[in-house]
C-alpha cells in the first residue's frame, strides 16, 4: 500500500512538473500554452471548451512523447 501510494504522489509531481514548462517557439507566436492530453480527441475537447470561455482559437500539436500539447490564442 505504501508503495502504491509512493508512486501516485510521484506520478502527480511529475504532471506537474511536465505541464508548468512550455517550449519557446510557441510562446513566441502568441500561443498560449495549456497542457498536456494523452490523446488527440481528450485535447479538442479541452481546446473547444477554452473557445466557448471566450479564446479565439485552439490547436493541439504532437510532442516527441506521444502526448498533445494544447495552445490557445
Amino acid at each position: 500500500m505504501r508503495l502504491r501510494t509512493t508512486l501516485f504522489a510521484f506520478a502527480v509531481a511529475a504532471t506537474a512538473v511536465v505541464g508548468v514548462t512550455a517550449p519557446a517557439h510557441a510562446r513566441a507566436a502568441g500561443w498560449t500554452y495549456i497542457g498536456e492530453y494523452t490523446s488527440k480527441s481528450k485535447c479538442v475537447d479541452m481546446g473547444q471548451s477554452y473557445q466557448r470561455e471566450g479564446w479565439n482559437e485552439y490547436k493541439c500539436s504532437l510532442n516527441g512523447t506521444g502526448w498533445y500539447y494544447l495552445w490557445v490564442r
